[in-house]
């Protein structure tokens, strides 16, 4: 009789809560509708980052073909000016201009107000933790970054030490001498919401493989914006 009327069942079973149990019940479907929402939109995200990255190498590539301005899509507000990889890990992305919250949308960013990579100081590149810098974790001291320009300068850079630090009080000096790099993204890396912490890796280039000119900047505030 239940498997002949599966609707009946159900609105016994319902009708036999109290006002609490019932509240106690849509609450848990809220919950669970939202917990699926948030899956979702995690997915989407990725998938985006994921997507994205290929019509940005396809800019960037011909950029380095001697095209200018080229924009991965008409509508970008940003340009391609790099590609970062982490030899030992086999990790790559592009690198775009302007650490905008459009920009970190789609790849990694440099910040506006630091040199870019090779150049005299530190270069701050930023990206989010949970798809183009998720692999930051993996890095170790010691491993090699390559950074390759859109002119086609090709750069190499050991990773340092790794630190946490607050957004607001990064450490990182834009006027520090040599040729630095800075690699930052959100801590803890298994949150899902925004906080103040900062992890942040250290670089520093590889002598003999290239240099540019000097930049005079102030101190480096990364976003205050969770990514």
């Amino acid at each position: 009789m239940s498997d002949k009327f599966p609707h009946e069942g159900r609105a016994g079973f319902l009708a036999r809560l109290n006002a609490l149990e019932t509240v106690v019940l849509a609450g848990i479907a809220l919950v669970a509708l939202a917990g699926m929402m948030l899956v979702g939109k995690g997915f989407y995200m990725k998938a985006k980052a994921e997507v994205s990255q290929v019509l940005l190498k396809r800019s960037f590539e011909a950029q380095l073909h001697g095209e200018m301005n080229v924009k991965p899509w008409p509508w970008a507000d940003f340009s391609t000016e790099a590609e970062i990889t982490a030899l030992r890990i086999g990790k790559s992305a592009i690198v775009l201009s302007g650490a905008s919250g459009e920009a970190l949308a789609f790849g990694p960013a440099r910040l506006a107000n630091t040199p870019a990579p090779g150049e005299l100081g530190t270069s701050v590149i930023a990206a989010h933790r949970d798809t183009h810098f998720r692999w930051l974790k993996d890095v170790k001291p010691g491993d090699l970054l390559v950074i390759t320009r859109k002119d086609g300068a090709s750069l190499t850079f050991r990773a340092g030490d790794s630190r946490i630090a607050r957004w607001d009080e990064s450490g990182i000096n834009a006027d520090a001498p040599g040729r630095n790099l800075a690699l930052a993204t959100c801590w803890p890396f298994d949150a899902t919401e925004q906080g103040p912490l900062r992890y942040i890796v250290n670089a520093e280039l590889v002598p003999n493989t290239g240099h540019a000119t000097l930049s005079a900047l102030d101190s480096v505030q990364l976003p205050e914006k969770s990514f």
